[in-house]
């Protein structure tokens, strides 16, 4: 078993409240004395702990209110293993001392690349056209009718941080013609900015959706944007909520 990295103190008692990756799991129970969600399976056995837990793992998708930073008085630190951190109430850490750290940039190519596969399937028919072979319908009624193109279609993206123009930039490579909107214009990228999701929507073949989570961006995507992008218009989202 690896020993813990010299920084680390032995013994460290951390709370995962998410359920850890069998790639992660030996590094973390190697560096620290990894108590796994109690808050969620054993309340009880959480409070005797409570008093020794310096640390919380988290996913993107985790969830750490108020009241469990409250049960934690030794809490230092909320290490989140992805970009997002919605789930956390930062103002509580904040009020505490407790510092809350996330990995942006780790999985940008990911998503840009899972945001133009998915336009391409759906473009493509591709879960259809799976299905259509496997189930012998080939050969009882012949090829599906033909897909739509993607190659100089108009993709429209909503939210334009790093994941964005990561999308941009491989939506390029299909000659698309690209705008998005976002809080304000970017002077640094070539593309076209549109005020608001309705606007750019109404100019869009495609839409992709790549923003954060929370108030600020629920119902983001309403009635009136998928009216405006239409019954033929086809829909990616890969955003946070």
């Amino acid at each position: 078993m690896a020993t813990p990295p010299a920084s680390i103190p032995a013994g460290i008692a951390l709370l995962a409240v998410a359920k850890t990756s069998p790639l992660l799991a030996p590094q973390l129970e190697a560096a620290f004395n990894v108590h796994n969600r109690l808050h969620e399976t054993d309340p009880a056995a959480l409070a005797a702990v409570a008093p020794q837990i310096r640390a919380i793992a988290a996913s993107g998708e985790s969830k750490v209110s108020a009241e469990l930073i409250a049960q934690l008085p030794a809490l230092e630190v909320i290490s989140v293993m992805g970009v997002g951190y919605d789930g956390i109430d930062v103002a509580a850490a904040k009020a505490r001392g407790v510092v809350v750290t996330h990995t942006p940039d780790v999985l940008n190519d990911d998503v840009a690349d899972l945001a133009i596969g998915l336009m391409l399937s759906a473009a493509r028919q591709l879960p259809a056209a799976d299905r259509h072979v496997r189930s012998g319908q080939w050969a009882a009624s012949g090829p599906m009718p033909l897909a739509r193109k993607v190659s100089g279609a108009r993709l429209g993206i909503v939210g334009f941080g790093r994941i964005g123009q990561a999308i941009a930039k491989r939506a390029a490579a299909f000659d698309m013609a690209i705008a998005y909107t976002a809080r304000s214009p970017r002077a640094d990228q070539p593309y076209r900015y549109l005020p608001s999701a309705q606007a750019l929507a109404a100019e869009s073949d495609y839409l992709i959706v790549i923003t954060p989570g929370g108030a600020g961006t629920r119902h983001l995507i309403n009635a009136e944007v998928l009216a405006a992008l239409g019954a033929k218009g086809i829909l990616v989202n890969v955003a946070r909520g």
